[in-house]
């Protein structure tokens, strides 16, 4: 009796396993059009999105892929179906700091994660990957080369400010001794911040 109940244990851990493995689809490469396309299919073989893509930085698409199809980076789901367009960055898509990364959407840019959930909308003309818990963001404006063409800097923008990561926006940003932050909202009250930009407390306006 005992071994028949180690034995229905196993099964059920073995398929509930399966089940799990499932849910995801690997890469595969096609090079019967004389191209190395890259498809995806599931576990068992059995080809889920046809060979289509010239590059991926995703061999294991469990939520989203990042595919290049005809020249275009295209965050796709487990049905082909295009969720995003990666922010383009020295050529490929936008590396994911601290957990996030750019989208364009409408000639704007928002942050997306890693599963290709939009947490961020896309409104703003520009804004930095994140660092130490904020983005700087910029709305209007457009970007200036320097004359060496190695740097550039965003110019004539009507409102500039920080970004957490739940798409607060703050005016200015003072970090303090103790590793929290003192922010001033767009109307100008003072907030404290945790480490990662999360508002702990509002403090008293300031004059």
């Amino acid at each position: 009796m005992k071994n028949s109940f180690i034995v229905i244990l196993l099964f059920i851990n073995i398929l509930a396993f399966g089940q799990k493995n499932k849910e995801y689809l690997v890469s595969f490469i096609d090079s019967t059009s004389g191209k190395n396309l890259i498809g995806y299919k599931n576990i068992t073989g059995i080809i889920a999105i046809e060979a289509q893509f010239s590059q991926t930085s995703t061999d294991t698409l469990t939520s989203m892929a990042i595919v290049l199809l005809h020249s275009e980076w295209l965050g796709i789901d487990k049905n082909g179906q295009v969720i995003l367009k990666p922010f383009i960055y020295d050529n490929g898509p936008d590396y994911i700091e601290e957990g996030l990364f750019r989208f364009v959407e409408n000639n704007k840019i928002g942050f997306a994660n890693a599963e290709g959930k939009k947490i961020i909308a896309a409104k703003f003309d520009f804004v930095t990957p994140f660092s130490n818990g904020f983005s700087e963001y910029y709305l209007g404006g457009y970007r200036v080369y320097e004359k060496n063409q190695e740097h550039w800097f965003w110019k004539n923008y009507r409102e500039k400010g920080y970004l957490n990561k739940s798409g607060q926006r703050f005016k200015k940003i003072n970090k303090l001794k103790n590793n929290q932050w003192l922010a001033w909202t767009l109307d100008n009250k003072q907030v404290l911040l945790d480490k990662n930009g999360v508002v702990l407390k509002n403090k008293k306006a300031s004059k």
